[in-house]
């Protein structure tokens, strides 16, 4: 296939470089949500004791609130950040996801960057929590990369999507 026939344009328009990793846009469907709870699998996920649902699409102003990805995107060690799994058996996670059975695993696109909560009790006392992107943090992992390109958001971002539960 040549460039001249435009396939290849489609496949490499939506990426880019940034903080010197490639990088895809974030695309969140409207169902996508994240509970801030208490699960029998992964642990106590609440925020101050409470427990919320967040729509992850709702968040998308908030994400969109720059004009280029560089001025939004930071660039956060992988070790710094809890995600429902990070404290299980590596023989429950990747192709053997407790989640998944491995299928969001194996079909992620790690290039496509996370959304994190910083400033929040975290199992694990992480600094920041995984909202989006725990298959695709794995990933970066099983890649031996350190680091990763995030959304980082705080309460004051998020507080009015919150719906209690």
């Amino acid at each position: 296939m040549t460039k001249k026939e435009g396939l290849w344009d489609d496949v490499f328009e939506d990426f880019g470089v940034v903080n010197g990793m490639l990088t895809r846009p974030l695309g969140l469907l409207d169902y996508q949500t994240h509970y801030f709870n208490v699960d029998e699998y992964y642990g106590d996920w609440r925020l101050d004791g409470k427990e919320y649902v967040i729509n992850l699409y709702d968040l998308m102003p908030v994400l969109n609130d720059c004009e280029t990805a560089a001025d939004v995107l930071c660039k956060v060690n992988l070790n710094d950040i809890a995600w429902k799994g990070f404290d299980h058996d590596k023989s429950s996670l990747g192709d053997y996801c407790g989640c998944c059975g491995g299928y969001r695993f194996r079909d992620c696109d790690a290039t496509i960057p996370g959304i994190l909560l910083e400033g929040v009790q975290n199992p694990g006392g992480k600094y920041y929590r995984c909202l989006d992107g725990k298959h695709r943090i794995y990933a970066l992992m099983s890649y031996q990369m350190q680091y990763g390109n995030f959304y980082v958001l705080n309460m004051s971002d998020i507080e009015k999507y919150l719906i209690p539960l």
